[in-house]
């Protein structure tokens, strides 16, 4: 990126302050790609080429996307003895049609943070030590153990099973005092019909922080998105809670909907 070029992360922060919030929130619907059909944005931290300061791919795959060159679970990187920082966190689910049927052999591909809410992502270089609204001094650093993306395939069932942490959060603005809450972000995408770009959040008495995170998924712009009836963004909020197989482990459903063009 030539010094001339703003950084996606600047650009935001020049709309945010010209348009507010609201403004730079829509703006980011349409960052990186156009999406006809979407529940929430892309965002500026999509893994593309050159874009990760560790270029993690477990599968190789060098032609294809990095989510799609590693699997699906995230706590553990290929090789490496150690496993991620952070709460572990199971998601199952179907990936569905417009009709709500199941549809097997779709790909749901997932990108996120680390604990501490740090990209592994050259773009991401703001605020990397920040206070909280609670005054607590945050510092924002890469896990070398965590896969940071990765990808799944549904079953004869529609199923999928993506196993990850609860990545941490970050700061959209601090001068108005914005913080993203924890997210996932996914692409699912079936033969035939458009792909579906959302991102999903965290509640749930067993997760480390739930009152505070709580806080951060009511007052987030993106999540907020007027684009969404208020139902449809509950929805994305998921409830985790205590693997009953699964020691330490929480564990939520959600199920990923397809839409007509």
């Amino acid at each position: 990126m030539s010094k001339a070029t703003l950084s996606r992360r600047q650009l935001f922060k020049k709309l945010l302050l010209v348009g507010g919030p609201v403004a730079a929130a829509i703006f980011l619907v349409g960052l990186k790609r156009p999406n006809r059909v979407f529940e929430q944005v892309l965002g500026p931290f999509f893994p593309d080429p050159d874009d990760p300061i560790e270029p993690i791919r477990e599968l190789g795959n060098k032609g294809k996307s990095f989510p799609m060159s590693n699997d699906w679970d995230l706590t553990q990187v290929k090789g490496k003895q150690k496993r991620a920082e952070g709460q572990i966190v199971s998601l199952t689910g179907k990936v569905l049609n417009p009709n709500g049927e199941a549809v097997p052999n779709a790909s749901l591909m997932l990108w996120q943070a680390s604990s501490s809410g740090r990209y592994n992502h050259q773009d991401d270089s703001f605020a990397n030590t920040f206070e909280d609204p609670r005054g607590k001094t945050i510092e924002r650093k890469l896990d070398p153990n965590f896969q940071y993306w990765g990808h799944t395939i549904t079953d004869a069932t529609g199923s999928y099973r993506v196993r990850t942490i609860i990545p941490g959060y970050y700061p959209a603005d601090l001068d108005i005092g914005w913080f993203r809450p924890p997210h996932i972000h996914f692409i699912a995408k079936a033969e035939g019909l458009p792909e579906l770009v959302t991102q999903t959040y965290f509640k749930g008495d067993a997760i480390p922080d739930n009152r505070f995170i709580q806080t951060l998924n009511a007052r987030d712009f993106v999540l907020r998105n007027l684009k969404l009836k208020r139902e449809e963004q509950e929805r994305l909020i998921i409830e985790y809670k205590p693997a009953a197989d699964d020691p330490g482990v929480l564990t939520g459903h959600f199920d990923f909907q397809l839409r007509t063009a």
